[in-house]
């Protein structure tokens, strides 16, 4: 399956998933969500891994150089997955994934341009104007969002939660870059998943035990489970093979259409839909499928000549197991 096809089932079941729990639960239940999912998922890659190796498919040994990109993912994991669970606290839930997700192509042509990548002044502007109609697809969904008075938090603390929002899209393309660089070297999609998320999962831990920072879950914990595997275990690992094999804005710019189309699903679920609301989420779909097709023919050149490829043992020997 080609990586862009990968790349759209992680954002549909992501989507899915998102549209089914909006609204269901509290901040508890994203927490216990975060821990079911994120401890699942390091199990279950980690088990395989061993599995692999048990049976001979492939050596233990990862490079140092590896291991240090995994404790960036953790880190850029934790923020992304987290940051936006506790910004949903303080904006509403429309607002924040828009926001996270259409930063996502700003995000990654900066970064690549610190990186000393040549990116040309066409891209810039089809980052803006993802960006712009993200936000402006969320208010076509939610009109009620231009109004700040109806919201539940203050100016100060929506501020907080919108900048959280931000970071946390800021997050994602820090991780598609490093997908990207780990894919090059030959790292294994399994083997990423096995080692990313273990500073997400600790941190949900340790805010469930405080009455403070949760409500009590409203869903019980084999609903939460299940919806943990399949909207977000499985569409993850689809996400990270096509993100290892695929330029981050390519990867930023489909993953900004998973707000519209969670708007969608919720419209199949039953949620009313209006027509403004599907009329921007259309052109959000075009306009993001428009940038994925023109981003995905430019060439990839860098201004410094900084030699990338891996050093003896980094390659695929590092790749068949854990």
């Amino acid at each position: 399956m080609r990586a862009h096809s990968l790349i759209a089932f992680s954002v549909l079941m992501q989507a899915a998933a998102e549209a089914f729990l909006s609204g269901r639960i509290s901040s508890g239940d994203s927490l216990r969500f975060s821990l079911l999912a994120f401890l699942g998922c390091t199990l279950l890659f980690l088990t395989a891994g061993r599995t692999s190796r048990t049976r001979g498919r492939g050596s233990a040994e990862i490079s140092s150089g590896v291991w240090r990109s995994f404790a960036v993912l953790n880190v850029a994991s934790a923020v992304t997955f987290l940051g936006l669970y506790v910004a949903l606290v303080w904006v509403p839930a429309a607002f924040a994934a828009s926001l996270m997700a259409g930063i996502g192509p700003l995000a990654a042509s900066t970064l690549a341009r610190l990186s000393g990548e040549t990116r040309p002044a066409a891209s810039w502007v089809r980052s803006v104007g993802l960006f712009v109609a993200s936000v402006l697809t969320a208010a076509a969904v939610q009109p009620s969002l231009l109004d700040t008075s109806s919201w539940q938090s203050g100016p100060a603390t929506s501020a907080v939660g919108a900048c959280l929002a931000l970071l946390a899209g800021i997050g994602a393309t820090v991780l598609a870059r490093l997908s990207r660089r780990l894919g090059k070297r030959g790292i294994a999609p399994s083997v990423v998943m096995a080692h990313r998320f273990h500073l997400t999962y600790v941190l949900a831990a340790l805010a469930l035990t405080s009455d403070q920072l949760t409500e009590p879950p409203r869903l019980e914990w084999g609903v939460t489970a299940l919806v943990a595997f399949g909207g977000v275990v499985i569409p993850l690992y689809a996400l990270q093979i096509g993100a290892q094999r695929t330029a981050a804005p390519v990867t930023m710019a489909l993953l900004a259409t998973q707000p519209g189309l969670a708007y969608l699903v919720q419209g199949a679920l039953g949620h009313p839909l209006t027509v403004p609301g599907t009329v921007a989420v259309a052109l959000l779909l075009l306009v993001a499928t428009a940038v994925v097709r023109v981003e995905h023919r430019l060439p990839r050149t860098r201004v410094v000549t900084a030699p990338e490829l891996p050093k003896e043992g980094d390659g695929a020997a590092s790749t068949r197991g854990l």
